[in-house]
């Protein structure tokens, strides 16, 4: 007679199978903020993945540029495909590890959800903007309200900003959050925000306390060289020629044994590249963080926290990628293609907040509620802030084409720049 296969029960078949530094848990059964029911065969971390997957937020990403615009081509990530490639990554690095993969699967859904439209630089504008740099127009704030980081409005969304409870947020446990924060740098000198809650985040230190929280941070990290690289080279900014000059590439090459009548054919080189050097990366990952692991593991290192930094290149493996890393940047994504919009899309996000700021009565009603209740004048900019970081590429474009309308005040923007059709 076949049962289901009871929450108690997946926690005893996880210790049966995980490594003793593998994060348990249920610890995370007891690391929320507020204390909910234990759900009768779904464990802790596998709701919280749920509510991720699950929320407005995620299914924004959709709609949101990776490195190029999301109508240049049905073949090109966007924010919500490169999240799901870090999720694989993650999962089968912990696997591999015997780590907890639905901890990592869970911080590697939640670790983009903050990101702004038009990618980095929709997040570069709101910064400058919260940080005072635009305090000579009308209606911008004039000091330092904290900046912008993808990061901690990552962890704003998803602890606060997503209603779907009778309490704020998601009520995510505390090693899911922590990944989500830490999957790329604090700046905790320079980032500041309102009501964050730091708790169970072990805050002093830049790495997630957890190993599954390190491998989403390295996992984005191979997810992004390998899918610009490719996405480069389908849209033509960089020929096979070049890359063939980068160490990695030439180190491939060799071990593979790479097949010359491959050269020949484009599409199928591309294949190739891409699938080795995700097997490269992923594959040097594991052996040199086991490896670390076992140091860290006879000098007696905590199992939780996780007190230093274990998932990582090794050291022959890391300025190959790093070269990749700066590659990338030089040819694919600072070039004239991609950045020609930049102008125009800088503008079209200040004009947004220029908006919203200086006539509320444009923002939608929940949020001109928000922005009534505020006890602060950093506590309204960050309401509007965070309107504008939540929209998706299509719809930020789509308010400012409604809005403009009404006024001619509103600078003119070249849509048609923002929203091109240049690749072939």
């Amino acid at each position: 007679m076949y049962n289901i296969c009871l929450r108690e029960q997946r926690y005893q078949i996880e210790q049966a199978g995980f490594s003793e530094y593998a994060f348990d848990g249920r610890l995370a059964e007891n690391l929320r903020r507020y204390q909910i029911k234990s759900h009768r065969y779904r464990t802790a971390l596998q709701r919280d993945r749920d509510r991720i997957l699950h929320s407005r937020t995620f299914r924004r990403l959709k709609h949101k540029r990776q490195v190029f615009f999301i109508n240049v081509g049905d073949h090109y990530r966007t924010r919500i495909t490169h999240t799901i490639e870090v999720a694989q990554l993650s999962r089968t690095i912990a696997r591999a590890m015997c780590l907890n993969e639905d901890l990592a699967e869970a911080i590697a859904f939640g670790h983009d959800v903050g990101h702004t439209p038009f990618g980095h630089l929709g997040e570069v504008v709101l910064s400058d903007i919260m940080y005072g740099n635009h305090g000579d127009k009308c209606g911008f704030p004039q000091e330092n309200y904290g900046g912008f980081k993808h990061n901690y409005q990552s962890l704003r969304v998803l602890d606060q900003l997503e209603q779907k409870y009778s309490y704020p947020g998601l009520n995510l446990s505390a090693p899911v959050r922590e990944g989500i924060l830490k999957h790329t740098r604090l700046k905790k000198n320079v980032i500041s925000y309102p009501d964050f809650n730091n708790g169970d985040l072990f805050f002093e230190q830049e790495f997630s306390s957890t190993l599954e929280g390190q491998i989403v941070a390295v996992a984005d990290e191979i997810a992004q060289r390998t899918h610009d690289l490719e996405d480069g080279l389908r849209a033509n900014f960089v020929s096979i020629d070049k890359i063939q000059h980068l160490d990695i590439v030439q180190h491939l090459e060799k071990d593979t044994d790479i097949d010359l009548k491959l050269l020949n054919d484009s599409y199928q080189y591309r294949n190739f590249l891409i699938t080795n050097l995700i097997e490269f990366l992923v594959t040097d990952v594991i052996e040199n963080s086991l490896r670390t692991l076992q140091n860290y593991s006879e000098k007696g290192g905590e199992h939780y926290p996780i007190t230093e930094h274990i998932i990582d290149f090794s050291t022959d493996v890391l300025p190959l990628q790093l070269q990749l890393n700066k590659f990338i940047y030089q040819h694919i994504i600072f070039v004239p293609e991609v950045q020609s919009a930049d102008e125009q899309i800088k503008n079209l996000v200040l004009a947004l907040f220029d908006i919203y700021s200086n006539d509320p009565n444009e923002l939608p009603e929940s949020t001109r509620q928000k922005v009534g209740f505020a006890q602060s004048e950093a506590a309204r900019f960050r309401i509007i802030c965070d309107h504008i970081a939540g929209m998706t590429d299509n719809y930020a474009v789509e308010q400012f084409q409604k809005l403009r309308a009404k006024s001619q005040l509103i600078p003119e923007i070249n849509i048609n720049v923002i929203q091109p059709v240049w690749i072939k």
